[in-house]
């Protein structure tokens, strides 16, 4: 195994990042004999031998691991921000600025960065694959939302329709593993115009989401919150639902909970923007497709796009109406998701490097 590549990228299971930091070593390391941090202590006065591949911490494209540098260099960016003109600086120090969506292409071939390549996160089908002749309880219509609980993400939204909703039907029940340990990032959602924020300082999360709940008059008995969650134990959670709600109003990247819930066999109910139409289509989810531009002068942003939370709740209501034709959607995202492997993902990489 005479290729060699360095790993300037993360660890962790419960963020995008950190799963996936752990998939492209495992399958890179099955091709090419990889060193990363974990393996030694990189040295800020030395050029590495060979190429090092950095994940990027933020949209000026600063790399994670600021001691490492090769003598070719690779770089893996999502950004939901305006790019600037460090941006375009950075990039011109890489040979390649791999990016985790077509959208996220485009904006940076937007800014004048023409060494790109798309970089499609993968799935890991060991985990997240569809279940056989499994019968759901009835009981109950159980809508999913996951993702950190941000502005970005859209869980105001999901709120708001939940809001609406919760009276007409007294079997709908809410289920969520929206979990931030970011409070800055939370914090966001205080330029909502959908719900009344207040960040409760209380370190259960649990307790700060039921105080978001009862003073916009939701009926927590039908909300399920759940604290942090392993992403080995998400296909159990997932599995016990309907339909997976996914308002987001930018994903730089193409929405690893998104791609996961979808290859469990689940269908969703999704923003078709930014880095979600790498994966969306109509005939493996229900799009949102009325969108208006999102704009707030406390962040900034680049384009942006609101869902209408008009179209949010039609496309619940006609779910919980067509249990058949839903079914048949999650049938197809299964399908649709098993293209999307991290040893795919990993041979892209490879492909430019060597």
């Amino acid at each position: 195994m005479d290729k060699h590549i360095y790993l300037g990228l993360t660890k962790g299971v419960n963020f995008g990042w950190g799963v996936c930091s752990k998939y492209l070593k495992k399958e890179l390391s099955k091709k090419v004999s990889v060193t990363s941090f974990e393996d030694e202590e990189f040295d800020k006065d030395k050029i590495y031998p060979g190429a090092a591949f950095h994940g990027f911490e933020d949209f000026h494209l600063h790399r994670m691991h600021k001691n490492l540098w090769a003598e070719e260099n690779y770089g893996y960016t999502f950004f939901e921000q305006k790019l600037v003109p460090q941006t375009v600086e950075n990039a011109k120090k890489y040979n390649t600025v791999f990016a985790g969506s077509s959208w996220c292409c485009e904006k940076l071939n937007e800014a004048g960065i023409n060494n790109t390549e798309l970089l499609i996160q993968g799935i890991d089908h060991s985990l997240f694959y569809p279940e056989e002749n499994y019968q759901k309880n009835q009981d109950a219509f159980v809508i999913f939302s996951g993702g950190k609980f941000e502005l970005r993400k859209g869980q105001d939204m999901v709120l708001a329709a939940f809001k609406k909703l919760q009276d007409k039907y007294k079997d709908i029940i809410l289920v969520n593993c929206w979990w931030n340990f970011l409070d800055p990032s939370t914090d966001t959602m205080e330029a909502t115009n959908f719900i009344k924020f207040e960040h409760l300082k209380d370190k259960d999360w649990i307790k700060k989401m039921e105080h978001i709940y009862k003073i916009n008059g939701l009926d927590a008995s039908r909300i399920i919150t759940l604290p942090q969650v392993h992403n080995s134990q998400l296909r159990d959670l997932y599995k016990t639902t309907d339909i997976g709600l996914f308002p987001n109003r930018c994903e730089g990247g193409t929405n690893l909970v998104l791609m996961e819930y979808m290859a469990t066999g689940k269908p969703v109910i999704a923003s078709y923007n930014t880095g979600h139409t790498d994966i969306l289509t109509e005939e493996n989810s229900l799009l949102l497709k009325r969108m208006r531009t999102f704009r707030k002068a406390s962040i900034r942003l680049v384009e942006w796009e609101e869902p209408s939370l008009r179209e949010i709740v039609a496309q619940i209501e006609y779910a919980y109406h067509n249990r058949e034709h839903i079914k048949q959607l999650g049938i197809q995202a299964g399908e649709d998701m098993k293209k999307l492997t991290w040893e795919k993902s990993a041979d892209v990489i490879l492909d430019k490097v060597f």
